[in-house]
């Protein structure tokens, strides 16, 4: 901050920007003329999958149908909940001697299913939430006599490549976060370090016992956001929804028109353009007001600008 040599003066602070768009000799400025059309490449920040491996499991649970008409049943994983301390915590943890690989520990994972319950004709006849716990730690866990060595065991260990490392809580022992994504109503996002996804199977029904077979695909993901530069192949069009209004007005004729769409395009913030020297303030206007669209109309000459010493 610069000094000032008065009490009541007010020091503004310093102004930054790119080192691309600090660059003189272009009259257009982005920042009052939008630029129209498509552009050649994309920036884009996308989560990117550095590193995954998943396990089996299976086990049976005993489910509380609504009648006894019900032929067929499917599950979907809503949740999937796990103590964070303790011995019976999940944990990830650096390897010695590894630095960018962690020893990721699973045990007793409280799945939650959504189940649908379906007659002979595969109408719903009820749906239900049904809580079974895979990897049961000890004879103290829940559901400990579902437990078996080689479908169901008390804990799996997985290695996995995490090199910019894993989130963690705010609490004092910063445990590690293995996030779960799932169709509850706090977990269908994705987030940055480690995500744990659960994909279920219906093996058997047993409709005399009322007993599910249910296999699980538990998959470990590390997951970080980077940055890339895509080539734009044009935008997606969206299918329309077709109404049936009554009424011959402009909104029938605005409902029945296409979707709107955003036409103004982002900058190409590298090659091959490097738009970015667009956003400059120009102290000399044009003579004339100017469509930032006129130089790309066939046979249009563009705008007609005062020659300048940066632009001469």
């Amino acid at each position: 901050m610069p000094n000032c040599k008065s009490k009541n003066c007010k020091c503004c602070s310093k102004r930054y920007v790119s080192c691309g768009i600090d660059k003189k000799g272009n009259c257009l400025d982005v920042c009052t003329d939008p630029i129209c059309g498509d552009p050649d490449c994309l920036t884009v920040l996308t989560p990117v999958v550095y590193d995954e491996l998943g396990i089996n499991l299976c086990r049976n649970i005993p489910l509380e149908p609504p009648s006894t008409n019900v032929e067929s049943i499917s599950v979907q994983v809503m949740d999937i909940t796990f103590e964070t301390c303790g011995d019976a915590a999940v944990s990830a943890v650096p390897i010695s001697g590894r630095p960018n690989c962690y020893l990721v520990t699973l045990t007793n994972l409280q799945v939650v299913f959504f189940v649908t319950f379906y007659d002979c004709a595969k109408r719903v006849l009820c749906t239900q939430t049904v809580c079974a716990n895979y990897l049961p730690y000890d004879e103290s866990s829940a559901d400990y006599e579902y437990m078996d060595e080689d479908t169901n065991p008390s804990s799996v260990e997985l290695e996995i490549y995490a090199p910019y490392g894993v989130a963690h809580a705010d609490t004092a022992d910063l445990p590690a976060i293995v996030h779960v994504i799932g169709f509850g109503a706090c977990n269908t996002s994705l987030t940055q370090g480690l995500n744990l996804i659960a994909i279920p199977k219906v093996l058997n029904y047993d409709t005399e016992d009322d007993i599910a077979t249910i296999g699980l695909s538990v998959i470990l993901k590390s997951v970080y956001f980077s940055q890339y530069k895509l080539p734009h192949n044009g935008k997606a069009v969206v299918p329309k929804a077709c109404t049936r209004p009554t009424d011959d007005t402009i909104c029938l004729d605005f409902v029945c028109g296409d979707l709107l769409d955003l036409a103004i395009k982002p900058l190409e913030l590298g090659p091959p353009k490097y738009e970015e020297t667009l956003k400059d303030s120009c102290d000399v206007p044009c003579d004339v007001p100017c469509d930032p669209c006129c130089a790309a109309t066939p046979g249009s000459k563009g705008c007609k600008q005062t020659p300048t010493a940066e632009n001469d």
